[in-house]
């Protein structure tokens, strides 16, 4: 059977049937490929795979099918989605050293199309340097030339009219770059559907010098510009992995997709030289089940999953997997290692009387009011997530050549030696990139809504200004950190969530870059707003 919801005049189908076990209590016992994890990469793994009729794929995940949920497909409720165990894994980090013992939130979507189902939207495209590093640490077939027809492949965009091109200062947009036959749609935001601040960031950065030269996807991202977002324009809702590439294939027979399925270990075949997955062992509602597989099983449980899955499986560290009374079946001290996340700095501003904003949002009149609006005719503030922002080299960030010679010089010095040849590469290309004045070190974020970083443990508060008010807020962030972190088990037990150790702030150039964004976005807005005198925001 299915179920859908009606939101103004488009009707949105759940993809639970029981032909497709999403999600039925027939289970299999067998299939040629069993997926773990129902996120962003797995569903489209399982989609483009069951394109093959003699291939049976089986994709297992831990959370729901929340596909016509309007709190997923709205694009402005997004931030309902985080801290809520219907849709969050509402992961934390272990206390951190170097942040004086804080604890970070990390939401993480728990439901098919994973985190494609909670995150900000934003469509942005790494540079071809970054792409082609891939290949430089050894991974064949990843690089800028190879992959980039699948990013075409990807995209659905829908071209801005000409009146939202002149309001978001779209001119650098470069239309054959875009693919547009591709299930993911994403695209500008409408004409009336975006404030004044959207409207103030691309000129912001252009008044600055730093505005984009070129459209971003043609593999040279750095300036400041309006960001794409994964919004279907035609409904105004989220485009993401559970309406898009699995909804595509959800009328195969050779495909079923178990909603609700902890994963508890993966089964090897032990009599080799090297062990080979043969099976996954997993529970629904608390009771157990075996799946077969006949060709492989495919780890796709993301980067705290993933290696978590790995450990309860017996392959890791000895001594981590003796710590959770966990049996060896193959020594791999790196599983759980070299875990990278690039750090922000939210820096927020209040602005001028009579300029609207998400804060207004926090009020329950306006609020019921933009929901009843939502679901009449999919528009209004919930119908969109406009975004702007930027990709800086420190010498975009550090005009003063004396400033930047300084800290170029320092980063040069960097002892970054390590016994793993690995790790080793990675610091020489990380250094490379920040060295290079033609690639991006760090990122602008900017969001039309306060923040209060001082609940970073808790998401379902983050996003609210500390005080009444309202307020836009640039994330100054870090886009490649030296600090390396780890994730690992400390439990048998699948539902304890493992240790998640990111290691903020603990190499020394981390925070020296970190600091000169966040004086940089101060700076930099008091140089602007200097410039605009009494017509400011």
């Amino acid at each position: 059977m299915s179920t859908a919801v009606s939101v103004g005049s488009y009707d949105y189908v759940s993809l639970a049937t029981d032909d497709n076990c999403i999600y039925s209590s027939r289970l299999l016992s067998q299939a040629s490929k069993v997926v773990i994890g129902g996120g962003t990469a797995g569903l489209v793994l399982a989609s483009r795979l069951t394109e093959i009729p003699s291939i049976s794929v089986a994709v297992l995940e831990a959370g729901q099918d929340r596909s016509t949920d309007l709190n997923v497909i709205a694009p402005g409720l997004l931030t309902s989605l985080y801290g809520n165990p219907d849709y969050d894994w509402i992961y934390t980090t272990v206390p951190q050293t170097h942040l004086n013992d804080r604890v970070i939130g990390h939401p993480r979507g728990k439901q098919l199309g994973g985190s494609s189902a909670i995150n900000y939207l934003a469509w942005t495209h790494a540079s071809r340097r970054n792409i082609d590093d891939w290949g430089r640490l050894g991974n064949e077939g990843w690089s800028w030339e190879q992959l980039e027809p699948y990013f075409t492949k990807v995209g659905n965009f829908t071209a801005p009219s000409e009146a939202v091109v002149q309001d978001l200062d779209l001119e650098s947009l470069e239309l054959d770059l875009h693919g547009t036959a591709g299930p993911v749609a994403n695209g500008f935001p409408r004409e009336g559907q975006y404030t004044v601040l959207d409207e103030a960031w691309p000129r912001s950065y252009e008044g600055l010098g730093i505005g984009v030269k070129e459209d971003p996807r043609d593999g040279v991202a750095l300036g400041g510009y309006t960001i794409l977002t994964n919004a279907d324009k035609s409904s105004n809702t989220r485009s993401y992995a559970a309406n898009t590439y699995l909804k595509a294939a959800a009328s195969r027979k050779n495909l079923k997709v178990f909603t609700d399925a902890l994963v508890a270990k993966i089964e090897f075949d032990t009599h080799g030289r090297l062990p080979v997955a043969t099976g996954v062992r997993f529970s629904i509602n608390g009771t157990a089940h075996n799946i077969k597989a006949k060709h492989e099983v495919i780890l796709s449980a993301g980067s705290f999953g993933s290696p978590q899955i790995l450990e309860l499986s017996g392959i890791g560290s000895k001594q981590v997997l003796r710590a959770a009374d966990v049996p060896l079946v193959h020594k791999n001290p790196n599983v759980g290692d070299n875990l990278q996340d690039h750090p922000y700095m939210p820096l927020g501003f209040e602005v001028n009387p009579g300029i609207s904003t998400l804060d207004d949002l926090a009020n329950e009149t306006i609020f019921n009011a933009a929901f009843d609006e939502y679901l009449a005719d999919a528009t209004g503030p919930l119908a969109t997530v406009a975004l702007g922002g930027a990709l800086l080299s420190l010498a975009q960030i550090l005009p003063n050549t004396t400033e930047y010679a300084s800290l170029t010089s320092e980063l040069s010095k960097l002892n970054s030696k390590t016994s793993h040849p690995g790790l080793a590469a990675q610091y020489r290309l990380t250094l490379s990139n920040l060295l290079n004045p033609s690639e991006a070190a760090v990122q602008h974020m900017n969001t039309a809504s306060g923040m209060n970083p001082e609940l970073a443990n808790d998401t379902t508060q983050l996003f609210f200004a500390p005080t009444p008010g309202n307020y836009f807020t640039i994330l100054g962030v870090l886009e490649h950190p030296f600090s390396r972190g780890t994730v690992h088990i400390t439990s048998s037990d699948p539902a304890v969530h493992p240790d998640i150790d990111p290691h903020y702030l603990e190499h020394p150039s981390d925070i020296a870059i970190l600091s000169k964004i966040t004086l940089h976005v101060q700076n930099a807005l008091a140089i602007y707003a200097a410039t605009l005198g009494s017509s400011g925001w």
